[in-house]
């Protein structure tokens, strides 16, 4: 499966994006759409808020669910440890966590920041984002200690971190 949607660079538009999130992912353990929810809003939040531009949310399904979050505005997104009285700059270590991998590939025309989940078996066994074997898969690191893979515009990823060790695959944009 693989469905996208366009949306405009307003305030709620995030929350558009949750409900596309939501309805696309129907039928799917409701840990997973949650979790989906939630990562896929601070993303669409950092396209609006940060990037100042509309955003395509594109989902993908086969043996990993895969979101991407396109947007036409400049910068690398990277992990912050901003201080505990701060109220924003948490939205990456967030999807850092619950995630199985994540990323940002940039383009001439943009970036696309990207995160995958495991999805559970048919016996309904298999990993969770919120599973105890999800985070013992990742190596128990520290959430301060992982970085991203992060392309570096020239159609390669640039590595920067565990995650860019242990991806199961590259995806970037040309």
């Amino acid at each position: 499966m693989r469905t996208s949607r366009r949306f405009p660079c307003r305030r709620e538009s995030v929350t558009a994006a949750r409900r596309f999130v939501r309805e696309a992912l129907r039928g799917q353990a409701a840990e997973v759409v949650d979790a989906v929810e939630l990562m896929t809003s601070e993303l669409t939040s950092n396209s609006v808020r940060h990037a100042e531009t509309g955003f395509e949310l594109v989902l993908s399904v086969r043996d990993e669910l895969r979101v991407d979050v396109r947007d036409s505005g400049g910068g690398k997104p990277r992990l912050l440890s901003p201080p505990l009285q701060q109220t924003s700059g948490r939205g990456l270590r967030i999807v850092d966590a619950m995630s199985s991998d994540w990323g940002v590939e940039t383009t001439p025309a943009g970036k696309t920041v990207w995160f995958t989940l495991p999805l559970p078996t048919a016996d309904g066994r298999g990993s969770t984002p919120a599973s105890a074997s999800a985070h013992e898969a990742r190596g128990k690191r520290s959430i301060s200690t992982r970085g991203a893979r992060e392309g570096n515009g020239d159609g390669r990823a640039g590595n920067r971190g565990h995650r860019a060790q242990r991806s199961r695959r590259a995806r970037t944009t040309a």
